[in-house]
């Protein structure tokens, strides 16, 4: 079966998932940003985050209108949203799990959000889900998007990044090190402040962990960045790097060194009843 193509990211555009994409197998990266094959399945975690993430931006959306939503509208704008955009490729990769499981594991995420920090929280949005861009050099341009950018009561300019994996990170560069930090280095090029807090909410945890960002910092992220960008650019192949990650990878089927346990074969299941088994 041929599959539906895609347009290839342009060339010159990195985000972060990018780069982390071809650190973790350089094949998927090769199938997904060079030649724009869209992935079998999307796994049920990727889906799970997705919708935590858009009630989030509708729960401070519905503040910064002046409402002041429930914690109990915040569960059915969940629930709602869930049931409307779940279809039947988004998979559950780990066979002892279902779908059930995932949709409660949103809730409770939700629900300790709401009362240990959103009912707390005094801060101001400056703006939800934004799009951010900045030019590495003359070739290369950084783009994301900052799940929350905004101003503490006193002032201080931050941006956070909603996380719903199962661990908090371990500060290495591709788990703390770069993604939000970036992302305020892009935000201290629309504002005058000296430096911003760049934080990762663990929302399965109820906690936040701040890395100060001054302009020097910013600087030296940035260099850092476009050193990866080059790697990227300077790889002569893109081969396959078998592992765990392979159960969650949307092109297990066709990839010729996946390796996928069969208590995580959801994805392939998926992939295989949909006819992408082929190339």
């Amino acid at each position: 079966m041929s599959h539906t193509p895609l347009a290839p990211t342009p060339s010159n555009t990195y985000s972060f998932s990018r780069v982390k994409c071809f650190q973790q197998c350089p094949l998927r990266y090769r199938f997904r940003y060079i030649e724009g094959r869209k992935e079998a399945f999307r796994s049920i975690e990727s889906f799970l985050g997705s919708m935590v993430h858009d009630v989030l931006e509708w729960l401070y959306g519905q503040r910064d209108e002046g409402f002041e939503p429930a914690e109990t509208a915040t569960l059915e704008e969940f629930s709602r949203r869930w049931a409307e955009e779940r279809d039947r490729s988004v998979t559950v990769i780990r066979v002892s799990d279902d779908d059930e499981d995932y949709h409660r594991l949103g809730r409770e995420m939700l629900s300790r959000f709401f009362t240990t920090t959103f009912a707390r929280d005094r801060s101001r949005t400056v703006s939800l889900e934004q799009r951010l861009s900045k030019r590495l050099s003359p070739e290369v341009l950084f783009t994301g998007f900052a799940d929350r950018v905004g101003r503490t009561d006193t002032g201080r300019l931050f941006v956070v990044d909603y996380k719903t994996s199962k661990s908090e990170g371990d500060g290495s560069e591709f788990s703390e090190g770069l993604q939000a930090p970036l992302y305020a280095a892009c935000i201290l090029d629309h504002h005058d402040d000296d430096e911003a807090l760049a934080g990762y909410h663990y929302l399965r945890h109820g906690t936040t962990r701040w890395q100060i960002i001054d302009r020097d910092r910013a600087g030296q992220l940035v260099a850092r960045f476009l050193e990866l960008v080059r790697e990227v650019e300077a790889a002569g192949d893109f081969p396959a790097r078998p592992g765990v990650l392979c159960a969650w990878c949307g092109f297990n089927a066709t990839c010729p060194s996946s390796q996928v346990p069969e208590g995580l074969s959801g994805g392939l299941r998926c992939a295989e009843e949909m006819g992408r088994g082929l190339f």
